[in-house]
């Protein structure tokens, strides 16, 4: 009897092995299987994108239900490296989404309000002309303060605009002397100069360097490994080399004074886990997602006004893509980039749970509408 119920516990054993080896299968198939079906459509929006631009390389992550895969292609340096989720790239633009989420968490915190003048949280002594006191932190967020693209006194060369020589208290003088136009709002007009001063803002109204709230609110929490201003030199090693329109090396991108407008580097993988949180997901990377978080990106991801073009809605630096007028589209929320040597977009779809990052090693080649055609095509 005691032999009899030892081979019974023996079969047992063996067909619960063998069923949970076949899930494991089934599991694996199913994963390679959208991975094929995610990589077909990718390399058919993408590839002849980069051959038409003679681009050197890219890297495109995809988030799909919080199941991450990367496709690389060319190369990521003048060596020959290829792209990996790991590469750092400058992100350029799309540093402004993070500033705009801390700018949304001051507000639900009651730290900063909106709809304020701006001179309330301007630094100690820095007083704003009469008209660009109606101006507020929200139109600096939304690009409809009146504010140019860049402040207009920069030295011509770029490495001379680095903060080391166009410093944060040469940047606010010109901010103080600014005079607008018209009294804000004003119409649409991009403005990293906007952004930048924006930064400044919620700096003074809660008491914290942008840095530091970058690294406290965004960076730790979602365990962003490879995202900052100025990478350590193990980071550096690992950096991408950007070029010109023309194909020539550019130079590293500087970091301004009005730096949470364009400053960060980033990585593929680094961007998926932010666009997760910008999903709403509530754990990313094996990490708690602060619903404080969740519910800030949300607020910077709300259309606001409708852009020139008649289709886009504006929110805070993120722009809803709504389908361009086709019927039972839903809205896609991106936001591109650029530096003298790179562009870059981060793209989120809510209603398919979908997320994706792209990077391109060459100025000029914007692939913000690669992005959303691909959000439009993923499952």
């Amino acid at each position: 009897m005691h032999r009899c119920s030892e081979r019974l516990r023996v079969v047992l054993l063996v067909l619960l092995l063998t069923a949970s080896l076949a899930v494991a299968q089934q599991q694996s198939g199913n994963a390679s299987g959208e991975e094929a079906r995610i990589k077909k459509i990718v390399d058919g929006i993408i590839q002849p994108f980069l051959s038409r631009n003679h681009i050197p390389g890219a890297i495109v992550g995809v988030s799909s239900h919080g199941h991450d895969y990367f496709f690389p292609y060319g190369q990521a340096t003048d060596a020959g490296d290829p792209f990996t989720p790991d590469t750092l790239v400058e992100i350029g633009s799309c540093t402004k989404v993070f500033t705009t989420t801390l700018f949304a968490l001051a507000v639900n915190r009651g730290q900063i309000a909106a709809d304020a003048s701006a001179q309330k949280y301007m630094p100690d002594g820095m007083k704003l002309e009469p008209l660009a006191r109606q101006m507020t932190p929200l139109q600096l967020a939304d690009f409809t303060s009146g504010m140019p693209d860049d402040p207009t006194n920069l030295p011509p060369r770029l490495e001379m605009r680095s903060i080391e020589h166009y410093t944060t208290e040469d940047f606010l003088k010109w901010v103080s002397h600014w005079k607008p136009a018209t009294a804000p709002p004003a119409p649409y007009k991009y403005s990293n100069a906007g952004i930048g001063l924006l930064s400044y803002l919620v700096a003074d109204a809660t008491g914290k360097r942008w840095e530091e709230q970058l690294n406290a609110e965004i960076v730790r929490p979602l365990n962003l490994q490879d995202t900052a201003l100025r990478p350590p030199p193990e980071q550096r090693k690992r950096l991408a080399q950007g070029h010109r329109r023309n194909g020539s090396d550019a130079p590293p991108w500087p970091v301004y004074a009005w730096y949470a407008a364009g400053g960060l580097r980033s990585t593929a993988r680094d961007m998926l886990r932010f666009g997760e949180a910008n999903l709403g997901h509530k754990e990313v990377d094996g990490q708690a997602v602060p619903d404080d978080m969740i519910a800030a990106m949300q607020l910077a991801q709300k259309p606001i006004y409708t852009m020139p073009n008649g289709e886009a809605k504006q929110a805070m630096a993120w722009i809803n893509n709504m389908g361009g007028g086709q019927p039972g589209l839903h809205p896609v929320i991106f936001k591109n980039g650029g530096t003298v040597g790179f562009g870059t977009v981060i793209v989120v779809n809510p209603f398919k749970d979908l997320t994706l990052f792209i990077a391109v090693n060459q100025a000029g080649s914007n692939p913000a509408g690669l992005g959303v055609e691909m959000a439009r095509h993923l499952p």
